[in-house]
């Protein structure tokens, strides 16, 4: 081969280039950033409008039909999610992945503006914004003491939080759980009608009186003076002097109708930090990184700061971390890390084994430290970073760039040894006799990388860095074999024989597999058909064992923490909801492995609570984390009126739910959703393997409707817009202004006293100023009912919809359980109804058909590099048997194991493609070169086997040396790693021992064939064109034919 005669002949040169490519990686390493799994950029755009106090009925009507009308006209849309609740809409674009966010965003921005007089006209503006969904905090700090909850807001938000925004990386430190400061105005209802005044004037008087309005500036020869008219209160009681009308002549005050004071904002969500200390409200800090941030890295200096932190608190008030999601990051890296060099040093050791020189072994091991440095130059110039898959990439790799090393340099040491040549002749000749089926071996696996890099959907980006990782380091070490390998054994390489004992015991066993092959290659090709009747047994044997393989999306994580979801009847307030979250906290708290949880009351509604549970280390309990689940489920299972759910947190990021079954119900009619979700909840229940089962949908929200009658409303000179102002402005309460102090700002909120908007029939006493001045009470022209209606209403691409969420337990898996799910919903689904998966099930079947358009490609591609190396349309067909055979070790491993056939372990499949190839490559090849020299085509495969026997044990053998490790599982976040690694090992087990006895026969049989073959036929037909064109005199006055 051309590069390595130049390296043998440049041994300075060819040391150069690598040490540069070392040099390039050792920067791009120190560079590199670390989290959990790639950064997936999901095109998602939100649209949010608030119009206060409306139901949810009415905000789906009148803002969220109209809006999903508008947007449906941008181009590029895969879903368009909505939820319409009280006084809220929300709407989620999400696009196909191809679309850019920022173009996306505008076109977005510009049909909402183009709908904007169709929306009521008290609703806000749409608030248009992009959608980064792996912009999620990676930790949360409580921060709690015996104060008032604003007060500790307060401290949180002005003392540590700012602190926190200074560290490297931190993109946005977000406040949780808070209440913040809040002006009250309170308003008695007897004496607004004592008084004879409309809330309306109330809110008049506060926005006209508490104001400070610049008022421009003055000029002189020497000064400039800016002018402002100083209005706004100073102190929450000064509202009380709001002089709000005049009854005789005397002002009546706001404080003569109520109260101003001040309070707190009451917003739901109620933070609660528990330990085995005892149990604290708290205000949160979330820390969310910037994009490519060292995740790892910014919660490092956050505990370094924490000590300067608590110093610098008031007495009697703390700060913990609440949940911190980098603690596995940083496990799982390091796991990897381990698991990396473990894998180096057990091929190391096969290579020591198999060649028993200690010099060949340094020169075939070398190119382990130097391919795997230099890829981190390409991760770093590909901005990738440092996570589970490139890392895993890198594991995978460590048994892939040491076989081309392998291959030359076992090749050098024959030619060394057994043919007895010279130091730098065994270079020359050992490497260009090998080079072909180096290259060879690199172009079949890039064949298999590419498909894999650019599959379709959110898994082919995730995996886009895992495949170009793997590919970068083959190229490296393919580079490193045909230059460094060759100039190291033409320089420090000498014959020897094994000194240690073992050696020359497996020297020994090597001499007698090659004789025993040998011996047995000549009976395979005497008996080919009872062989292939063995391939096809073994190959039917694979398809049985995948069907017993249980299937899921990915293997779930024991990443030492975990979320709770607790859901209580609608009609329970926020209070009480919280009573029963605390109950259900005092028994997680009984659970020993739980180490601290952080939970929430009334996040997504008055009747939720959400707990981010923190289990003590993987390595300090006995129980696992599904089993610690499995427990909190029955907890909440023996709550009365509860429903909840154990789930782990999402393996794949995005902050989304992680339930396994995610089945959603789509159709015209809200009331039949409602029936349809409610049944497949019950026939779920009644069927084993199912636990924690809610959905996002409750009709039986109670609330009040105000009936208008329009007519006696009119006569009164009231308007049906006067009627809902006044009812939401005293009983949902309205911010009328903003009170400044200490250089913050907050709301003055109006409402009227809490005593007096508790029963439906206080809304009866409401009083309206009518045309002619005076006041009247509602009764007078509307009427009270009360209802159930629902709490939120959900879309789906426009429709109606309804998701029911559950659990899988008892053994069973994601691959079972839809077609389950599936069957109870066509049992009940009525026409004009649609289902579907949604999350990880829909997930798992695109993912299905990705995969498999990836294998199809990656077969595809691998038979053109192949047939194009080998100039041969029917070789490669021989040299791909091994693919298939693969299919029963694959299969029967991950069984064996207790794995299943998911994401990771398709992976794995494909990429046995370009592994099992390899060794019909070595072996084909050097039968080519035989049958070249005058060999029988029998005789040639005979002694190609026996000659082959060793390289292609060995890379087989080092390769699963490499990945054993990972398919061992040991350590954090092996559970989804370890799939990809059994199915390598099974497939490489299986594939090399079934294709010593298959690949010789099926060569055989199509050499056998060849001259028939139309494709051989087609081969030969071009190459004797091509040689009766050369034979061809050139034509006069037209030179030489090209």
């Amino acid at each position: 081969m051309f590069l390595s005669h130049i390296s043998i002949k440049r041994p300075v040169t060819a040391t150069m280039l690598v040490a540069a490519l070392v040099i390039f990686g050792l920067i791009g390493l120190s560079r590199l950033g670390v989290s959990l799994f790639p950064d997936v950029d999901y095109p998602m755009v939100t649209v949010t409008t608030v119009w206060d106090n409306a139901r949810p009925e009415e905000v789906d009507n009148e803002i969220t039909d109209q809006l999903e009308d508008a947007i449906a006209g941008v181009s590029g849309i895969k879903h368009i999610i909505s939820q319409s609740m009280e006084g809220r809409s929300r709407i989620t674009v999400e696009f196909e992945l191809h679309k850019d966010l920022d173009i996306a965003a505008q076109e977005v921005r510009d049909k909402v503006s183009a709908r904007l007089r169709r929306l009521p006209s008290d609703a806000d503006v749409p608030v248009v914004d992009k959608l980064d969904i792996n912009a999620q905090p990676i930790m949360w700090l409580a921060v709690t003491g015996q104060r008032a909850i604003e007060d500790l807001t307060l401290l949180a938000n002005e003392q540590v939080r700012p602190i926190l925004q200074k560290i490297d990386g931190v993109g946005e430190v977000r406040l949780g759980g808070a209440r913040e400061k809040q002006v009250h105005v309170r308003l008695l209802r007897e004496r607004l009608a004592a008084y004879g005044i409309g809330v309306d004037e109330v809110i008049d008087a506060i926005r006209r009186q508490h104001v400070e309005v610049p008022g421009g500036k003055i000029e002189s020869a020497e000064k400039e003076f800016l002018i402002r008219t100083v209005g706004e209160f100073e102190t929450p009681e000064e509202f009380n002097n709001v002089i709000v009308a005049h009854r005789g002549g005397t002002p009546v005050r706001l404080g003569q109708l109520g109260y101003a004071e001040a309070g707190r904002t009451e917003d739901r969500p109620a933070g609660r930090f528990t330990n085995r200390d005892g149990v604290e409200r708290t205000a949160a800090l979330g820390i969310t990184p910037r994009s490519g941030a060292n995740e790892v890295a910014i919660a490092r200096e956050v505990r370094a700061l924490l000590p300067e932190i608590r110093a610098g608190l008031p007495e009697g008030m703390a700060i913990h971390v609440a949940t911190d999601t980098t603690r596995f990051i940083e496990q799982s890296i390091d796991e990897i890390k381990f698991q990396l060099v473990l894998g180096g040093l057990a091929a190391a050791f096969v290579i020591l084994l198999f060649l028993q020189n200690i010099r060949t072994t340094i020169i075939s091991a070398i190119a382990i430290p130097t391919s795997i440095i230099a890829t981190f130059a390409c991760m770093y110039a590909m901005g990738f970073t440092m996570n589970n898959m490139s890392m895993l990439a890198l594991v995978l790799a460590v048994g892939l760039v040491i076989d081309d090393a392998i291959v030359m340099v076992e090749n050098i040491f024959r030619h060394r040894t057994a043919l007895d040549k010279g130091p730098m002749l065994a270079a020359y000749d050992g490497s260009k006799e090998i080079g072909f089926a180096i290259i060879s071996t690199t172009l079949a696996m890039a064949g298999v990388f590419l498909p894999v890099a650019f599959m379709g959907g959110m898994i082919g980006r995730f995996f886009f860095e895992f495949s170009v990782t793997v590919a970068f380091a083959i190229a490296c070490s393919t580079f490193v074999a045909l230059t460094l390998v060759p100039m190291l054994s033409s320089r420090f390489l000498k014959r020897g024989s094994p000194n240690l004992q073992v050696f020359r015991v497996f020297d020994r066993v090597m001499a007698w597999a090659a004789d025993f092959y040998r011996r047995w290659m000549r009976r395979f090709l005497a008996h080919r058909v009872l062989v292939m009747l063995m391939a096809l047994v073994a190959l039917v044997a694979g398809g049985w064992m995948f069907n017993i393989l249980g299937k899921e999306f990915i293997t779930e994580e024991d990443q030492s923490r975990f979320v709770v979801r607790l859901q209580t009847p609608l009609s329970y307030a926020v209070d009480k909801t919280d009573e029963v979250m605390q109950r259900a906290e005092e028994r997680m708290r009984e659970i020993p492995e739980i180490s601290h949880f952080f939970s929430f009351t009334g996040w997504g509604g008055a009747n939720r609570a959400t707990a981010f549970v923190t289990l003590v280390p993987k390595s300090e309990r006995e129980r696992t984390q599904r089993e610690i689940q499995t427990e909190v489920r029955q907890i909440l299972r023996q709550m009365p009126d509860v429903r909840g759910s154990a789930t782990p947190i999402s393996p794949l990021g995005g902050g989304q739910r992680n339930e396994d079954i995610q089945f959603v119900i789509q159709g015209p009619d809200l009331g039949e959703i409602d029936r349809i979700s409610r049944e497949v909840m019950n026939r779920l229940e009644e069927t084993a393997g199912y636990s924690g089962i809610t959905r996002d949908l409750e009709i039986g929200k109670p609330e009040v409707r105000v009936r208008i009658d329009r007519e006696k409303a009119a006569e009164a000179g009231i308007s049906a817009r006067d009627i809902a102002t006044a009812v939401g402005a005293l009983l949902g309460g309205v911010d009328v202004a903003t009170y400044r102090e200490g250089g913050r700002s907050y709301d003055v909120r109006l409402r009227l006293l809490a005593e007096q908007r508790v029963l439906p029939t206080d809304i009866e006493r409401i009083f309206l100023r009518g045309g002619d001045g005076t006041l009247r009470d509602i009764s007078n022209f509307a009427s009270i009912e009360e209802g159930v209606g629902p709490s939120v209403i959900n879309r789906l691409d426009r429709q109606r919809s309804a998701t029911v969420y559950a659990n899988l337990e008892g053994g069973k898996v994601l691959g079972a359980a839809m077609p389950e799910v599936m069957a109870i919903a066509g049992e009940i689904l009525p026409e004009g109804y649609t289902t579907k998966f949604s999350g990880a099930a829909e997930t798992f079947q695109e993912t299905g058909q990705y995969i498999l358009f990836a294998f199809l490609l990656a077969i595809l591609l691998t038979y053109m590099v192949l047939a194009a190396q080998f100039e041969s349309f029917s070789q490669p067909f021989a040299i791909m048997m091994g693919l298939p055979l693969s299919f029963l070790g694959a299969f029967g491993l991950l069984w064996i194991m207790g794995n299943t056939f998911n994401l990771f372990s398709m992976i794995g499949l494909v990429l046995l493609i370009g592994l099992v190839t390899k060794n019909g490559i070595l072996l084909i090849d050097y039968t080519n070169q035989l049958r070249r020299k005058g060999m029988d085509v029998h005789d040639a495969l005979v002694e190609a086997g026996a000659t082959r026997l060793r390289p292609i044990l060995m890379t087989a053998i080092s390769t699963i040396a490499g990945v054993l490790p990972v398919a061992i599982g040991f350590g954090e976040g092996s559970e989804s790693r370890q799939p990809m690694a059994v199915a390598i090992t099974g497939g490489l087990l299986s594939s090399t021992f079934l294709t010593l006895a298959v690949l010789p026969v099926m060569y055989s049989y199509l050499d056998q064939a060849g001259r028939w073959s139309l494709l051989e036929k087609f081969k030969g037909w071009l190459i004797a064109r091509d040689e009766g064109e050369k034979d061809k005199p050139a034509e006069k006055g037209h030179g030489k034919r090209i």
